[in-house]
């Protein structure tokens, strides 16, 4: 998940934490959340945080009588709880603040704060009792005059990274803190003239972490990367012959890799470029993103989980239009053409960019006042457009693993402002089907799915199904459930039919959500489809389809020609004087099945080919005379 805190001039970037699928719908709402902090006075910094599904953390400062307090406020399924005090008292200058989540619940928030004079880098933790628990210094105690940059995520464990500038006695520094749950934070040092990091974190644990040294008087964009086993690795300076903005954003993928991205100075026009890092924080060659003669400002850089990246920029072109380009690069390929994300602002607009591997684009800027999301779901479409309402100070966005775009923003209005959230679902349901099992007990049975969404709510269902008979291949898909707004139903298959079910639902977004994973279930074929001689067929209680064939002779076969199949089970009765079978496929023996045990059925794994073939299956006798062999049936699973 990816965040960004944005100011009215300045961007500094917050983390959370796939190539593009294709998402095949558009949305057509948000959800307006409307002021979630209480009026006040003016919100001095803001930041969001989401995670899970259709969740967020908000936190932003505010003065107070006395001072500054630090807030917070949950969202869970789009719907925001009531703000609460993460610092309980009034604190002395309390500004830059930084929400973090991961998908464990962990939630924590972050901020700057001047404590005799100097400031401090402090944290608190969001506890299951629903209260925040205190304040954590997450920066040396002493010897910080000021701090700036600040930059934080949180890991899967929940333990939370941040990385920050320092200054004293006229030298900058970078440090980073972290702090594990439970435990004390760990501080680590960078060269002296070093500044502005920018810092991302993944659910593993890596950090990749950029930013600027000045050592010998000469700009350079430093890149280095820890996890928890190794600690930081030695930083690697990025090649760029030119000049750099003083800007950098690092970004991280869930497998380790990621990328930073730059603003590089190219005949006097400023470039967005972009460096991707490995695994084991090899950097790769420097990458134009925008096209040569465009001078770009306010550059941005998301990465989603499975490390599809995109670059957006702000741009004057033709000489009379700003605009937001946006270009996109899949795991593994180069980016491509910008996009016209935003085809028209009133200035140069500061935003923030973000990408789901689900395909879903979104960037989020504040135009004439207003907090806009320019999003699309799909390469195929053009970027649409939601107003998110009035917001004239800082505001921060963030979309969630499923590809739910939330944005908050301050809105200014003297002892009247506050903080407004929207919720853009992006996303159509998540579904499953639930039943029924891998065989069925008979040819008719139900169907069950779940479909559920967090924001808007489930319209309406699709459940498909391609069908395959015990000797041939699968047939189209067909749809026996259409639009329908149940979560089962009966369907009627055939003896030895294999059955694949898929679920898709839509939300009241009128989003389309993926098809769910296939879930398959085998009709068994009935004893008497197999062929043998002087077997004893009868009707018994308890049996498959109320049919059992057996036999107490030796050298006894039983014999199923033109079986196609990926499995196939034997169905047996099994007794305390039990016979023992050989079973052949297309003449070889793939197992002995011994039938000696406690008298009841069992279904016995013979054969299993890894993918789909066709053969004769043959049961034959091996116990000696007198031993009681009861064949139940046959499961042929594709």
């Amino acid at each position: 998940m990816r965040t960004h805190l944005l100011g009215l001039t300045t961007a500094a970037l917050a983390v959370g934490t796939l190539a593009l699928t294709g998402s095949p719908a558009q949305a057509v709402d948000g959800i307006d959340g409307g002021n979630i902090s209480g009026s006040g006075d003016v919100p001095t910094s803001v930041d969001v945080a989401a995670f899970g599904s259709g969740d967020a953390l908000a936190a932003w400062t505010k003065e107070v009588v006395g001072g500054t307090k630090v807030y917070a406020a949950i969202a869970t399924d789009g719907v925001w709880g009531a703000p609460k005090q993460v610092t309980a008292a009034a604190v002395t200058d309390a500004h830059d603040v930084h929400a973090v989540a991961n998908d464990n619940g962990d939630l924590a928030v972050v901020w700057n704060q001047t404590i005799g004079g100097e400031q401090k880098v402090r944290g608190s933790r969001y506890l299951a009792n629903g209260s925040w628990d205190g304040s954590t210094l997450l920066s040396a105690s002493t010897d910080i005059t000021t701090i700036n940059a600040i930059d934080a995520g949180i890991d899967g464990s929940g333990r939370v990274h941040v990385a920050f500038g320092t200054e004293h006695v006229n030298v900058d520094r970078v440090q980073t803190s972290a702090w594990p749950k439970g435990g004390s934070p760990v501080i680590d040092t960078f060269g002296f003239h070093t500044y502005d990091p920018s810092l991302d974190v993944n659910p593993a644990g890596d950090v990749l972490m950029s930013y600027y040294s000045n050592e010998g008087g000469q700009d350079t964009i430093l890149v280095t990367r820890r996890n928890a086993a190794v600690g930081w690795l030695g930083p690697k300076p990025v090649v760029w012959l030119g000049d750099t903005q003083n800007e950098t954003r690092a970004e991280l993928a869930d497998d380790g890799s990621g990328a930073v991205l730059l603003g590089g100075i190219e005949a006097a026009k400023t470039r967005a470029l972009v460096v991707r890092v490995s695994a084991n924080g090899t950097l790769g060659n420097t990458e134009l993103v925008s096209p040569a003669g465009v001078p770009t400002s306010h550059r941005d850089l998301a990465v989603s989980p499975n490390g599809t990246m995109q670059a957006t920029w702000s741009a004057f072109e033709n000489g009379n239009t700003y605009v937001i380009r946006s270009a996109v690069a899949k795991p593994g390929q180069v980016f491509g053409t910008g996009a016209l994300a935003e085809p028209k602002t009133i200035t140069s607009q500061a935003h923030r960019g973000l990408i789901s591997d689900r395909g879903h684009q979104v960037v989020v800027h504040n135009d004439a006042d207003e907090l806009t999301l320019r999003y699309r779901t799909n390469p195929a479409f053009l970027f649409n457009e939601y107003d998110g309402g009035a917001a004239d100070g800082p505001f921060a966005a963030d979309l969630d693993r499923e590809g739910n775009a939330v944005a908050v923003g301050v809105v200014e209005n003297g002892f009247n402002s506050f903080v407004q959230a929207d919720f853009l679902d992006l996303t159509g349901p998540v579904a499953t089907v639930t039943a029924p099992g891998p065989v069925a007990a008979g040819p008719g049975f139900d169907v069950a799915w779940t479909v559920t969404d967090s924001l808007s709510g489930v319209k309406s269902t699709d459940v498909l199904v391609r069908s395959a008979a015990w000797n041939g291949g699968f047939g189209p898909q067909q749809v026996i459930a259409n639009d329908v707004t149940t979560s089962s139903q009966p369907f009627a298959g055939a003896f030895g039919g294999t059955y694949c079910f898929e679920a898709q639902g839509s939300d009241k977004a009128n989003n389309l959500g993926f098809r769910s994973a296939e879930r398959c279930t085998t009709v068994p074929l009935d004893d008497t489809a197999l062929a043998g001689k002087k077997w004893k067929r009868a009707a018994q209680a308890g049996a498959f389809n109320g049919t059992a064939t057996s036999t107490k002779k030796k050298g006894r076969k039983l014999v199923l020609a033109g079986v196609q199949a990926r499995q196939v089970d034997l169905m047996v009765g099994t007794a305390k004087k039990g016979g023992k079978v050989k079973v052949y496929w297309n003449g070889k023996v793939v197992r002995t099945v011994s039938l000696k045990g406690k008298a009841g059925r069992a279904n016995v794994r013979v054969l299993d080919l890894g993918s789909v073939q066709t053969g004769t299956l043959k049961v034959k006798v091996v116990s000696k005379n007198g031993r009681k062999v009861t064949i139940d049936g046959v499961v042929a699973a594709k």
